[in-house]
């Protein structure tokens, strides 16, 4: 991996860990993500059709098929892991649901791919996910005496784990094929059909006006949605652009580097407590990052 793809994946690990505490402090409804959907696409698409106006015109049948493949995936992941934060702590579902993800992906992108990665590559690999296993484990015992809370944690985020992988693979193998795409050409036609796809559920919902009511009147609601808004395409096209540039066997579980800026961010915003496990866990991703730095 080049020092310039290493830096767009940690540049975006960054700023998915801070939009990722903001939905967790929205606990908001449905409708969040819907409004989220539309507003990018209202503002993005015609940017993109005035910068690149045959951007559109490129894109191969295949191309269509898997934008089409990965909106309702990038659907459910919005859904589940907003649902997963209201039921659970964001110590206990954001590592397992960030570490889950890029070991499947992992295995994916080895097996289906053949993408191969050094020894060094591949040591990497485990440290990142070596350290993601300890703050998991330091993350289910935040609250001692909620054991139901922490088993429900992991079980949703081992299932927003699974529509991350499954949204990686899809979305890797859209920029890096024969598609016509771009990371821009891929995303906001996406997010389109993401609002599109969404819309029916979020209309059918009562008081579906009220929700985003509140989420655009109340300030702390819609500060999150900016956040979320702005933040979601933004870590993403970063990473689309880092996968490009490098093999997706090494850009996944470098995104979990997230982790370690999630500890610290948790600990500022969430009051959450940095110790020795937890501190362990960030060394391991951090050599992790350093191995796939010099290996890839």
């Amino acid at each position: 991996m080049t020092a310039f793809a290493l830096f767009l994946v940690l540049f975006a690990a960054l700023v998915h860990a801070t939009w990722n505490i903001f939905l967790k402090k929205a606990r908001a409804g449905r409708a969040f993500w819907w409004v989220a959907y539309v507003v990018t696409a209202v503002v993005c698409l015609p940017i993109l059709l005035v910068v690149d106006p045959g951007s559109l015109s490129r894109i191969t049948p295949q191309g269509w098929f898997v934008i089409c493949l990965s909106a309702p995936i990038h659907v459910i992941y919005g859904q589940i892991l907003q649902y997963s934060y209201k039921k659970a702590d964001y110590s206990v579902v954001y590592p397992t649901a960030r570490g889950t993800g890029p070991l499947m992906t992992v295995i994916a992108a080895i097996v289906v791919l053949g993408e191969v990665p050094s020894t060094l590559g591949l040591l990497g690999i485990v440290c990142i996910l070596g350290g993601v296993i300890f703050l998991s484990l330091q993350g289910s015992s935040a609250k001692p005496g909620q054991n139901a809370d922490v088993r429900t944690g992991l079980f949703l985020g081992t299932v927003t784990g699974a529509f991350i992988a499954a949204y990686s693979f899809c979305d890797a193998w859209a920029v890096q094929q024969q598609t016509g795409l771009t990371p821009l050409s891929f995303y906001f036609p996406s997010i389109a059909i993401r609002a599109l796809i969404f819309a029916p559920f979020v209309l059918a919902q009562k008081g579906w006006k009220d929700e985003i009511r509140t989420l655009l009147t109340v300030p702390s609601q819609a500060k999150s949605l900016a956040i979320v808004t702005v933040g979601s395409p933004l870590a993403y096209i970063t990473v689309l652009f880092a996968m490009t540039m490098a093999p997706l066997a090494y850009v996944a579980p470098t995104r979990e580097t997230g982790m370690m800026l999630g500890v610290v961010l948790g600990a500022l915003f969430l009051k959450e407590k940095m110790n020795a496990v937890r501190l362990i866990g960030v060394a391991a991703m951090t050599l992790g990052v350093v191995l796939i730095g010099y290996g890839g």
